[in-house]
């Protein structure tokens, strides 16, 4: 019997085992929220007031939304670091699930500077914070800090380093020794991390030795400086600045150098001459789009025109789609000349007779700033603002003809400001939906305190997910990064002390 009752006994001990496996495992993978992480908040679909569309529109989506924080969904996790003062030039996802943030620190009087990475895992734990080696007087400019990643969890940067231990010679103050000298004043570091993160491989070359042979063979012979911008381009370096064969005039020149540094191909564009170039993109046939601007004078008056132009593999001009006017001209010429007291004298004789007439007030129009273009759709992303320092705003999705798709506005508190509309930022995901962010300034009680909203619109116009970061007196540097169905973000309070935070929010 005693035998009996204890194989019973057994048996429902096993099933019970069993059973609390089962669901330890269906938790396991019953998609990525864990018991641990916060729940989104579901968006109520009153929340996005659809608006009548007038008979001329051709808007698919045409709402209001009024901002309430009751619609936030909560951080997954918070990261701080307490700093002096800082700079954030990044945030990066590697292969692993790992985070990179690339970070400058230095004193209050940003006399002494340190450059760090800093890598969090997907949990927000602190896997490395790496101090950078320098030299004394030489210094990172990470703004223009690119990143390579590879399928392991490593990573490499390509980051431009300026050499202050020189002092300029006689000779090198004109001609040959000149240009030797604003070249070898300039520098490009690849640091190569591998998944351990544990120390890193430098190796660093000069612009000189990279450029020097290849722009005397060119005939150029005046550079007024070798700080030249760097890109990473798909497992390619693009090195683009201004060169010229006097010092009268200067023309752009684009060079693309391998990952080990090495000088492939490089052209000086003559044909346009005066012209910087601002921006550079890889087309999908392996050529460039080249952005820049042509400043030219005559007659005292300082002219502004737009030149576009794309380059094949070979960096040799395709086509050209610039503009044929100048879209400013601004006149420097010589001061008109000075009134004499007697003129001055019965010039305000006369404004004092007559009476003082009050101009109405000109209504404030609305701007625009294009914050993201879809290459592919060949559509435009903008915001459009009635005034500075509103608290009104509109989202607006445009087609390839610039007809306007979506117009969104968004209305937040009376007690709410929306600065800085052209610091915003904003990318597509894969499934469609498009995420940005904006800075928000909300006073209360004679205080203001700023925040970052985020914001997730699907693809058909409607939004689903809404974040928005603690407040604090300032913020600056607001960065974000998707990986794996998460939104990593840094960002730095700079007011006294200064503070980097990073917040991560679940997408999916």
């Amino acid at each position: 019997m005693n035998y009996k009752i204890g194989l019973f006994r057994a048996l429902i001990l096993f099933f019970i085992l069993i059973q609390i496996s089962c669901k330890k495992e269906n938790t396991q993978n019953d998609g990525k929220i864990s018991e641990k992480k916060p729940i989104p908040v579901s968006i109520d679909k009153n929340y996005q007031k659809d608006q009548p569309i007038t008979g001329n529109e051709k808007l698919k989506v045409k709402s209001v939304i009024h901002f309430s924080k009751k619609y936030n969904s909560p951080e997954l996790w918070q990261y701080k670091w307490d700093m002096k003062t800082g700079y954030l030039e990044g945030v990066h996802a590697l292969a692993n699930g790992n985070m990179l943030f690339v970070i400058e620190e230095s004193d209050e009087n940003r006399n002494n500077t340190a450059a760090f990475v800093l890598i969090l895992d997907k949990e927000g734990k602190e896997i490395k914070k790496q101090k950078l080696a320098l030299k004394p007087k030489t210094k990172y400019e990470l703004f223009t800090t690119q990143v390579e990643t590879d399928n392991q969890g490593g990573f490499t940067l390509f980051i431009k380093k300026e050499d202050r231990t020189l002092t300029q010679s006689v000779e090198e103050q004109t001609g040959e020794g000149r240009v030797r000298y604003n070249l070898k004043e300039y520098h490009i570091d690849k640091l190569k991390f591998n998944n351990t993160y544990s120390g890193y491989e430098t190796v660093s070359k000069s612009m000189e030795s990279i450029f020097l042979k290849s722009f005397q063979e060119k005939g150029i012979s005046y550079i007024p400086t070798g700080n030249f911008s760097v890109e990473y381009l798909k497992g390619k370096i693009c090195v683009y600045g201004q060169v010229g064969k006097s010092e009268v005039e200067q023309m752009p020149f684009v060079a693309i150098l391998d990952t080990n540094l090495k000088l492939l191909k490089m052209n000086v564009f003559e044909q346009y001459v005066d012209t910087k170039i601002d921006k550079i993109k890889l087309n999908s046939d392996g050529g460039l789009y080249i952005e820049g601007i042509e400043n030219t004078s005559a007659d005292g008056y300082y002219y502004a025109t737009n030149k576009r132009f794309t380059v094949n593999s070979d960096l040799k001009v395709t086509t050209d789609k610039s503009d044929k006017e100048p879209y400013e001209s601004v006149y420097r010429g010589p001061s008109a000349p000075e009134e004499s007291d007697e003129e001055e004298s019965e010039t305000e004789t006369s404004a004092e007779t007559q009476e003082s007439v009050v101009e109405p007030a000109k209504e404030e129009t609305w701007s625009t700033v294009t914050f993201y273009k879809d290459e592919v759709k060949k559509e435009t992303y903008n915001f459009k603002q009635k005034g500075m320092f509103s608290n009104k705003i509109i989202f607006e999705k445009l087609s390839s003809h610039n007809t306007a798709l979506w117009q969104i506005q968004f209305v937040f508190p009376d007690n709410y400001e929306v600065p800085y509309i052209n610091s915003a930022e904003g990318f597509k995901r894969a499934n469609g939906d498009f995420v940005f962010w904006l800075y928000l300034t909300e006073k209360s009680n004679g205080d203001e305190k700023q925040s970052v909203a985020i914001f997730v619109i699907n693809k058909e116009g409607r939004l689903i997910r809404q974040f928005q970061t603690p407040g604090y007196a300032a913020l600056t540097e607001f960065r974000m990064k998707e990986s794996n169905g998460q939104l990593t973000t840094g960002v730095i309070k700079y007011d006294s002390p200064y503070v980097f935070y990073s917040f991560a929010y679940l997408l999916d």
